[in-house]
């Protein structure tokens, strides 16, 4: 009998996908262990399918439990030929029995009625298995997303993906803000995208997200361009042991730096700065405070160091908590 392949292909052969693009397949290997990629490809698989057949009959099943002959009686031809979506779960601790029976199943030939996903979070149980499906599945990456420049990587793509723009200080702040876990940065994301027209900015995030960011974050800022570099330093590796990640440091810094270089550069009246930087009346006066001590050189210097460090945050830096702190004492230096 021909083995087991994609109902859409030929049989023997295998393609990649993503959890925004996976199409239904006769036999599908979701790899790794982000469980929120997971979902996402399930649940869009899910919902092609029940457009399809209203009467989809969705069965899941775990691969560590699985008696013998029940994947073969899960996907066995119905008296009806009804369309099944079955899940299989816990690859990586399949039992003997359940692996025995998926290699005879990918021996058999396709049932277009049948679309097989199965779940692998990770290791090399059932390595034989998993070779065969890595060359005859749709194989969709889960791969884990840890560091904040993958996250905004992550983050582009969901808005580019929807046709949706988002600012680049937006995103930084956005996964400052709800970056603990990839579920809660893709839902944030999707929120905005729901409620807010047009453009998302970093004030669309600050209204949304705001109470989420550590205020350590600002307070770090605050004492960094007021000169406070012993402060700065101690609350900055208050902040990073309270779980605050160096991308919140670097927005805030940012920010705050972009502020005093406009103030200390500015001629006109105070109502056109504070339009130009979008900035509250109180916000504004405070920021006016700080930037009375600082020249335009200095403050030029220390947008430079806020930079480089937000650079070797996103990854050019394999020490981005020490990057931060460089850039924190090269402000507070400067004042």
């Amino acid at each position: 009998m021909a083995p087991r392949g994609r109902s859409t292909q030929s049989t023997g052969s295998a393609s990649a996908s993503t959890f925004r693009t996976a199409e239904p397949a006769s036999l599908m290997l979701l790899k790794g262990s982000e469980h929120y990629l997971a979902t996402r490809a399930l649940d869009r698989i899910k919902t092609a399918l029940k457009a399809q057949h209203p009467d989809l009959e969705y069965t899941r099943l775990d691969a560590s439990e699985a008696g013998p002959g029940e994947l073969t009686r899960l996907t066995s031809p119905s008296l009806f030929g009804e369309p099944r979506l079955i899940l299989v779960e816990d690859l990586a601790q399949m039992n003997d029995t359940f692996l025995a029976d998926a290699l005879r199943y990918l021996e058999e030939p396709d049932d277009e009625d049948v679309t097989l996903i199965l779940r692998h979070s990770g290791g090399n149980r059932g390595k034989k298995l998993l070779d065969a499906l890595g060359r005859r599945a749709v194989v969709i990456d889960c791969s884990p997303v840890k560091s904040d420049a993958d996250k905004l990587d992550f983050l582009r793509q969901e808005f580019r993906a929807a046709h949706r723009t988002i600012h680049p200080d937006a995103a930084r702040a956005l996964v400052a803000a709800a970056g603990s876990s990839l579920s809660d940065l893709g839902g944030a994301g999707q929120q905005l995208m729901r409620d807010v027209e047009g453009e998302i900015t970093a004030d669309h995030v600050d209204q949304y997200f705001g109470g989420r960011v550590e205020a350590s974050a600002f307070k770090v800022a605050g004492a960094a361009f007021d000169g406070r570099a012993e402060a700065a330093a101690r609350l900055y590796r208050h902040a990073l042991a309270t779980g605050v990640s160096p991308v919140a440091i670097t927005a805030a810094l940012a920010r705050l730096g972009r502020q005093i270089a406009a103030l200390v550069d500015h001629r006109g009246s105070q109502g056109q700065l504070a339009s130009a930087l979008q900035l509250p009346p109180w916000q504004l006066k405070q920021a006016a405070e700080t930037a009375r001590r600082w020249t335009p050189t200095r403050a030029a210097d220390a947008v430079e160091a806020v930079a480089q460090a937000d650079a070797e945050v996103k990854g050019v830096s394999r020490t981005p908590e020490y990057a931060v702190e460089k850039a924190i004492a090269t402000i507070a230096s400067g004042v």
